[in-house]
């Protein structure tokens, strides 16, 4: 039973929306940038600015902001999973004192000093953002030319809107009016 509830709640919830996406008239070009920015963006290591630059940037790149937004949030479990990757990234990026500490040890250092524990957190946090800015184009370009082939492929090809011939207008005879007439 519970594997039914879920597969309609994965239907219902997630496959539908996505399949209406599809089916509401988006060129493929559209549909791989507003899946490659809503993806990319979506995994930003840091909480609560996600809907907002994904708004910003669909409005501004005139993408559905909706869909994007969509994307953004189907991605959301991949943010999770990848904040740590992308700490451990920054901080070999940019050659920071390795941050290896566990819930306890975290909990104590807020005991101790909170106001250093979080200008730790912070600076590990600010190195996990440097890390994916320096990754998201890269990746969102990717993301989108492995994508738009197979979009091409997927997407229903638009029917061709016959274009009415223009009628022909017969030439009217203009009478000529002397200057005298007027």
């Amino acid at each position: 039973m519970s594997a039914n509830v879920i597969t309609h709640f994965f239907r219902r919830r997630i496959a539908q929306p996505v399949m209406n996406l599809l089916k509401q008239g988006m060129t493929p070009q559209k549909l791989a940038s507003t899946l490659a920015v809503g993806t990319t963006l979506g995994v930003v290591p840091m909480f609560g600015v996600t809907t907002v630059m994904v708004t910003a940037l669909a409005a501004r790149f005139r993408l559905n902001i909706a869909a994007t937004v969509l994307v953004s949030y189907l991605v959301h479990p991949l943010q999770l999973l990848l904040i740590i990757p992308f700490v451990k990234a920054g901080i070999f990026m940019f050659g920071m004192a390795e941050l290896k500490m566990s819930l306890d040890e975290m909990l104590a250092m807020f005991r101790a000093d909170w106001l250093e524990a979080l200008n730790k957190l912070w600076l590990a946090n600010l190195a996990a953002v440097s890390a994916w800015a320096i990754m998201a184009l890269p990746i969102g370009l990717l993301l989108y030319y492995l994508l738009l082939p197979l979009l091409h492929r997927l997407l229903p090809k638009p029917v061709g809107v016959a274009i009415p011939k223009p009628i022909p207008v017969e030439e009217v005879p203009i009478a000529q009016v002397s200057e005298l007439e007027v």
